[in-house]
């Protein structure tokens, strides 16, 4: 199994959940999902874990209904993958673009990941404890 394959299975499953897929709203500049599936696909292809100026990619304006469930589980793997990682933490790698593009459909401002999950979960639990909550029961199981 490669290293991305549980992150790009759980995005499978967000997308697979969505009334919009398959249509023009499922694009990288429109879709939160979509824009973390293309910057996984292209850590994979390029093997670059750095995207200069990738978070002023994000969509912002995606404002469509995602199951926080599905989306709790996508940031666990998500988060299980940075822990894996042994390059320096960086806010502009592929894997924290990732997770901030799915955070985005549930927070209301932005999250950064400390290295630590544990860290990362009360600042999440600031937000919105129950997501917090899913996020943890979600990353234990893995």
């Amino acid at each position: 199994m490669n290293t991305y394959d549980k992150v790009e299975k759980s995005l499978m499953q967000i997308c697979e959940d969505c009334d919009y897929i398959h249509t023009d709203n499922c694009s990288s500049r429109k879709c939160n999902i979509a824009f973390a599936k293309e910057v996984v696909n292209y850590a994979e292809a390029s093997s670059a874990l750095i995207m200069q100026d990738g978070e002023r990619l994000i969509p912002k304006q995606d404002v469509k209904y995602y199951k926080e469930e599905l989306i709790a589980d996508g940031i666990a793997n998500i988060c299980k993958l940075c822990k894996e990682c042994r390059e320096n933490h960086s806010e502009e790698c592929v894997i924290s673009l990732s997770r901030r593009s799915l955070e985005n459909t549930i927070l209301k401002e932005n999250v950064e990941y400390p290295g630590n999950i544990l860290m990362y979960i009360m600042e999440v639990s600031k937000q919105n404890e129950e997501f917090a909550q899913m996020i943890s029961a979600a990353y234990s199981a893995k």
